[in-house]
């Protein structure tokens, strides 16, 4: 799935462009916050769906907020678990690469679902992970500390 920034955003029952929710999170940002992005997909029969979440959170400015959008594909390539693991990234990497044209300045933190336990199948990508993500200048983060991916969880049921 590429990411499409023409398909609209939810927040509660609202439909938001891209455009609605950058300005939402504008003076959030202003104040020094970081953005937490993260994706998370269920497969189902034939279709993948992916839900992709930016995030805002701080003590300080007493904000929590996030905003999600779903899309479903009907390829069976996303049977295998590296196929999926790494389209939830690259759709995470698309909204973060959005995110920082939009506001240079930024933190952002990318949220993987992914964990290094050893019961964890995808332990065996977080180092590539990583290095993708890290080399784009964003800060990465994996289970238990990935909550921006685990948001997206909730919606891809």
């Amino acid at each position: 799935m590429k990411y499409d920034s023409e398909n609209l955003w939810w927040n509660e029952d609202k439909r938001l462009t891209t455009a609605q929710v950058f300005k939402a999170i504008n003076s959030y940002i202003k104040k020094e916050g970081t953005v937490y992005v993260g994706t998370d997909s269920m497969l189902r029969n034939d279709n993948c769906k992916f839900v992709s979440v930016i995030a805002i959170h701080s003590n300080e400015q007493k904000i929590a907020n996030y905003f999600f959008k779903k899309k479903s594909l009907t390829h069976r390539k996303y049977r295998t678990l590296q196929n999926k693991i790494f389209e939830e990234v690259d759709c995470s990497l698309e909204i973060a690469k959005e995110v920082s044209e939009t506001f240079p300045d930024v933190k952002i933190e990318v949220h993987v679902d992914v964990g290094k336990t050893n019961r964890s199948k995808t332990r065996i990508y977080v180092d590539s992970i990583r290095g993708w993500v890290t080399s784009l200048g964003y800060v990465f983060k994996i289970k238990p500390n990935s909550w921006a991916s685990h948001i997206a969880d909730w919606h891809s049921k």
